[in-house]
């Protein structure tokens, strides 16, 4: 997925793609495919199923197990906000 603005707007009517000369800072970008926000009880859910998950096979994690949760719990989050 391209997350790079397509085009921007001015919140006035006003838009302007990426061919235009404009001051960045005071537009909002657009994009094709819209962030998905997820909810406080998404989010804990995704952190139990992650922490149950490194619980279970922290001894057969290489490298140091739950020092990777951080990481595995970023991952897990932002699969979730892509579904």
């Amino acid at each position: 997925m391209n997350n790079e603005p397509v085009a921007w707007t001015d919140g006035k009517g006003n838009y302007f793609d990426k061919n235009s000369f404009f001051p960045v800072d005071d537009l909002i970008p657009l994009y094709t495919h819209p962030t998905k926000t997820l909810t406080d009880e998404e989010i804990e859910e995704v952190y139990r199923t992650v922490e149950q998950d490194f619980a279970l096979t922290e001894s057969k994690k290489p490298n140091g197990g739950w020092r990777n949760f951080p990481v595995e719990l970023a991952r897990a989050i932002l699969r979730k906000a892509q579904q």
